[in-house]
């Protein structure tokens, strides 16, 4: 991609890398701030090979390994660390991290 798409991708790349963690998160959200319609956001993501979703999934339990695996992580409960991610259901959290890693939270943090 080049030229107006690529430029408008990264924006919308960027906003979801800096309020992935806000649980009411939305694509709505996105579309208002960068002005734009959600459908054509959502056709810009498409193009990268993931949906805002999937994205946006990814950066929270991204940002929860890394909670997980710090010396800071060591001091939060499982369920703190999957608030400060942006999940709002545990079970959901520990469902898409272990489909994600492949083991439990608790067996990371090990």
């Amino acid at each position: 991609m080049r030229g107006l798409r690529a430029s408008r991708t990264q924006e919308i790349i960027a906003e979801i890398d800096r309020h992935f963690a806000d649980p009411d998160f939305s694509v709505g959200q996105v579309a208002r701030r960068l002005d734009l319609s959600p459908r054509y956001l959502q056709d810009l993501l498409q193009d990268t090979g993931s949906s805002f979703t999937e994205r946006l999934l990814e950066c929270r339990l991204q940002h929860a390994m890394r909670l997980l695996t710090s010396e800071q992580g060591d001091r939060l409960k499982i369920s703190e660390i999957a608030l400060a991610s942006g999940f709002n259901e545990i079970s959901y959290f520990n469902q898409r991290f272990r489909r994600r890693f492949g083991e439990t939270p608790t067996q990371c943090r090990r």
